[in-house]
């Protein structure tokens, strides 16, 4: 074992640290934006090296993790985010309608980190990625109009310019 993967744990809340204290100097949190695209990359890029690309294309043929995983993602998780917000959010409909929309995009690549660390499948996961990134893009326009449609004005047009760009 690497002591890259060994420390990946404390490597992860380091860094989150190192994040929360750098975004207190000025410069830094003005210009966070640029900054962060970079380091996921060199976060990631330590988890993309120690994965077997190779077996990319055989790990989809695990079909009851894929579908599970998916199905969870995709039918399961918009009803949970609707049923939280209608619980928790009902006199906030602006907050319901981004607790749904944040429940509805799963994550497309950091989570591999900590699937990583839990010692999960990372080929699997990486596989999913783009299902995951091509499902939400399509989906979350159809899960607004669905879910949140009737709790503030969607304009459809509006939003689909700015899914497709």
């Amino acid at each position: 074992m690497k002591w890259t993967e060994k420390f990946q744990s404390l490597l992860v809340i380091a860094a989150i640290f190192i994040g929360l204290a750098l975004g207190q100097i000025p410069w830094v949190f003005k210009n966070a934006i640029s900054l962060i695209v970079p380091a996921l990359i060199v976060m990631l890029y330590g988890v993309f090296l120690n994965t077997p690309l190779n077996r990319l294309g055989n790990a989809l043929q695990n079909y009851k993790v894929t579908g599970l995983s998916l199905g969870i993602n995709f039918l399961w998780t918009p009803f949970f985010a609707w049923g939280l917000g209608a619980i928790f959010l009902r006199d906030t409909p602006d907050l319901w309608v981004g607790l749904i929309m944040l429940m509805v995009t799963p994550c497309t690549d950091w989570y591999l980190i900590f699937t990583r660390i839990a010692k999960g499948n990372v080929t699997l996961a990486t596989a999913l990625l783009p299902w995951n990134l091509l499902l939400q893009v399509i989906l979350l326009p159809i899960y607004l109009l669905i879910f949140a449609g009737k709790l503030v004005s969607i304009n459809i047009l509006f939003l689909l310019e700015n899914v497709v760009l």
